[in-house]
């Protein structure tokens, strides 16, 4: 599928350049305070602005207005949406959230003056094109069931299902709109003010670094000229779509919402008790312990000393640390309500905000941000916590338990690398919980049922020998699966041999209840194997589907009873949903078999009535999310469930060959990975520094940690290809560089130990400034471990926290290169050896909760 523009267009508007941002895998399912901070502040600014000075006398602006008479459409009536966004700001009237995706390409558009808008891939239907409409192209307006047809020679885009945004960028369409469930996206930024290239590609840069930041994903940018026309989306979209159609369903549920809002809206003279709608819970992972509340609730003391007035402030971490250790745009929310400039807010919160030991000043920054700076007092007493083996620990999920499913192996089958994702992030995800005190409870959903069981043991039965089972069970079970898949696709009728045979286990056939259980104990044998030389893989409970084989019948039962399971074709049972887009869920099949989404429904209750817990996370890939949505929603229509459940989604793993699959038996096995990471570090360490003790120990430590660290360092929503080179550079974000920065702070306090008391006589005059400079940045890192612990179990993203330790390594690498430790004066250097040991176990304790471990000596 690709963006294209129409050559016809440069013929007219030859100064036209169009940036092409491709986003895939974005999580724009949250709100950001950041991002909406800064949409707010662009939109004062230019609010100002242009309160005094007429912005259509803007070069950018005027361009686009003489664009629209270009194909006769009156700008002033139809403006571009740049001038529409300009106009409304001018008016002092806010730019409503949407969702972050929406509110950063609004900033940019505001920043940059220039009209930017963009796609939903996943729901485009063929080829993108920037073209002249023909009579009657449908379009169907954002927000609205009404379709409008267009006239000969308007500039629009289009693609197969109809007009995806009118008079050029004027108006967007209701199908291809970002929403919160957008995954794959592009951004389309237009230009026809002739600016430099070199100045569009570094805004364009710009925008993709602040995407990366806030929404996460792969990003592939483009720019579009007369030179270059097109540009492939890399995803498929929609098979079909018709915008002049809207389906009657999707009408009613329009006009339902539509009456929904006029009834809220209506005036009455009683007032109404309303019945609350329930939500999803979300767990509380905020401790009093944390700077960031701290300083949450000193400003909301000044906010209430200086107005009078209550507001749940939000907190956030400057993007830059010369502006403070945390930051709020609370002035830039509240200048509505107080009807004063949001400077003069922020200037007065700031008159009434307590200093002293904690805080140490406030500054007002920009529009009315609020910048705080913490005391170099509170950051030296607590980086002498930090000292402590447990500094991080806390006990915010005190009596509380949550569940975290995650790797699920197939039994007769080998841990294939694409099983990696799920197990180690799910273990992060485990451990992290644990750090906040949860009990936090590990659960293995190994894959021990099914049809595939039938067609194994006919396999065996059929061509399988015990003797070559014994010798090699995994290598041989997987043999005899690809067998029966090969000889099947000969012979179809084969399939219903294997049906038969999970029949008769299913109803306790003995022979096929104790090759199933043979299955069973050789593959776990093989799988705990592969588990130890991952290390730091554990789990509190392995359960299979089969567990669930007398807990399903009572599902089934209330389901039929209750009207949540109805009858589907020729005798079946299903779930049926109102969202069109969501199939049947199949419960039970037409034979009385079951399936998966029965044994899935049976175990979110059974793990509801045994452990009552706060959240149950389920580590799965992107592959299941229609599956999970499914399962949510049924389980929601019976009492005992309280959403409870989450899909905690991460993208597939790509190897340079492509998709991997274990059907056609070419997977990629997950010790022969293991293996080669070894080796690969093995050699380094003896290009390197061939005369390391435990050499050996050495290179499986940091090749191991080197593949886990490279997965969870990345959003876990995007797509990971697998890099080599990247996982073991002694350079950038890798677990090498991180092992490094921790053995080099180990060598630097085991030669402190060693030497004597005296100061060193080879003394250098310092550099007074530049150590004050980096001791300080170092030390105001410290604190915020605890915060990202949090965070990252909050987002359930490992990435959050290695970010975190990639800052932390940077900062200690650059003090350890600028500030004298042992040869600094006695008087200095205890508290320089603090500093580089209360990092070293920060280091140590985080790469911990990632299951990568350290080295003393690199």
């Amino acid at each position: 599928m690709n963006f294209n523009i129409d050559p016809k267009i440069f013929e007219t508007y030859p100064d036209l350049k169009i940036g092409a941002i491709i986003i895939k895998g974005i999580d724009n399912t949250r709100r950001n305070s950041n991002v909406e901070g800064l949409l707010r502040g662009a939109a004062a600014q230019r609010g100002k602005q242009f309160s005094k000075y007429d912005f259509n006398e803007e070069p950018k602006v005027k361009a686009w207005k003489e664009t629209y008479g270009k194909f006769g459409i009156n700008p002033n009536k139809y403006p571009p949406s740049i001038a529409a966004l300009l106009k409304r700001v001018g008016q002092g009237k806010e730019i409503p959230h949407i969702n972050t995706l929406v509110d950063l390409y609004n900033y940019f558009s505001l920043k940059f003056m220039l009209p930017i808008g963009g796609e939903d891939l996943d729901w485009l239907c063929g080829d993108l094109n920037l073209t002249y409409t023909e009579e009657g192209d449908a379009f169907r307006p954002i927000g609205s069931i009404n379709v409008e047809e267009a006239k000969e020679g308007e500039v629009a885009y289009k693609d197969n299902g109809g007009i995806t945004c009118r008079y050029w960028n004027h108006k967007e369409c209701e199908r291809t709109k970002f929403t919160e469930k957008t995954i794959n996206a592009v951004i389309l930024v237009e230009d026809m003010s002739k600016m430099h290239m070199d100045e569009f590609g570094k805004m364009l840069r710009e925008m993709q670094n602040a995407i990366i930041k806030y929404i996460g994903g792969q990003i592939e940018p483009y720019i579009l000229t007369e030179d270059r026309t097109s540009v492939d989306l890399g995803v498929e979209g929609r098979m079909t779509a018709n915008d002049s159609k809207v389906p009657q369903q999707e009408k009613a549920h329009f006009l339902q919402e539509e009456a929904k809002k006029k009834l809220v809206n209506k005036p009455t003279d009683q007032t109404v008790k309303k019945t609350p709608k329930k939500e999803s819970k979300s767990l509380d992972l905020e401790s009093e312990d944390f700077a960031k509340i701290q300083v949450k609730k000193a400003l909301e003391e000044a906010l209430t000393a200086a107005f009078k007035i209550e507001e749940n402030i939000k907190v956030e971490y400057p993007n830059d640390e010369d502006h403070g250790d945390y930051a709020s745009s609370v002035a830039l929310q509240i200048t509505k309500q107080l009807k004063k400039a949001p400077q003069e807010i922020a200037k007065e919160i700031i008159e009434n905000l307590k200093t002293g030991d904690f805080i140490e000043k406030a500054e007002v920054a920009g529009p009315g941000f609020i910048n705080v700076y913490l005391s170099k007092k509170y950051l030296e007493e607590e980086s002498k916590k930090a000292l402590k083996d447990d500094y991080g620990r806390s006990k915010i999920g005190d009596n509380k338990n949550i569940i975290v499913e995650y790797s699920a192996p197939n039994i007769a089958k080998p841990l294939g690398v694409h099983h990696l994702l799920s197990t180690i992030i799910g273990q992060s995800i485990y451990n992290l919980y644990k750090e906040l005190g949860f009990n936090a409870i590990s659960v293995n959903h190994i894959g021990d049922w099914g049809t595939q069981f039938g067609k194994l043991i006919f396999a065996y039965k059929k061509w399988g020998k015990k003797e070559d089972v014994e010798k090699a069970p995994i290598d041989e079970l997987l043999k005899l699966y690809v067998r029966f898949h090969d000889e099947a696709e000969k012979d179809e009728k084969l399939e219903d041999e294997g049906r038969k045979e999970f029949r008769k286990f299913e109803e306790g056939d003995e022979e096929n209840r104790e090759l199933w259980k043979w299955f069973v104990d050789e593959s776990m044998k093989a799988i705990n194997k592969t588990y130890d030389k991952i290390g730091g893989i554990h789990f509190d409970k392995t359960q299979g589907e089969s567990f669930y084989e007398d807990k399903m019948a009572p599902v089934l039962e209330e389901g039929k009873e209750k009207g949540i399971f109805v009858e589907g074709d020729e005798g079946s049972f299903i779930v049926e949903y109102e969202d069109e887009n969501m199939t049947p869920f199949v419960v039970q099949k037409k034979d009385g078999a079951t399936l998966y989404s029965t044994r899935d429904l049976a175990t979110i209750k059974y793990r509801v009535d045994t452990w009552s817990p706060e959240k149950i996370l389920y580590v799965v890939d992107v592959a299941q999310s229609l599956h999970f949505k499914q399962l949510y929603e049924a389980a929601s229509r019976f009492d005992w469930y309280d959403d409870q459940a989450t899909h905690v989604v991460f993208g597939r793993m790509h190897m340079k060959d492509g998709k991997m699959s274990t059907r056609k038996g070419n997977v990629i096995l997950l010790e022969d990975v293991l293996d080669e990471a070894v080796k690969r570090a093995g050699e380094i360490i003896e290009d390197k520094n061939p005369d390391l003790k435990n050499k050996d120990e050495v290179a499986r430590i940091v090749g191991i940690g080197s593949v886990k660290y490279n997965i969870l360092s990345q959003n876990r929503i995007t797509d990971i290809t697998f890099d080599w080179d990247t996982m073991l550079s002694l350079d950038g974000n890798s677990a090498p560089y991180l092992q490094y920065t921790y053995a080099r702070a180990k060598s630097i306090l085991r030669k402190a130990k060693a030497a004597t008391e005296e100061s060193p006589s080879d003394q250098k005059p310092e550099d007074t400034a530049k150590i004050e400079e980096k001791t300080k940045s170092l030390l105001r890192a410290l604190p915020k471990y605890k915060e990202y612990i949090a965070r990252a179990a909050e987002e359930y993203k490992p990435n959050v926290l290695t970010n975190y330790l990639f800052d932390l390594a940077q900062k200690f690498n650059s003090f350890y290169n600028t500030v004298p430790v042992l040869k600094a004066k006695i008087e200095d250097q205890e508290a320089r050896l603090e500093l580089t040991e209360a990092t070293s176990k920060i280091l140590k304790n985080g790469l911990a909760l990632l299951g990568v471990e350290v080295v003393e000596e690199m």
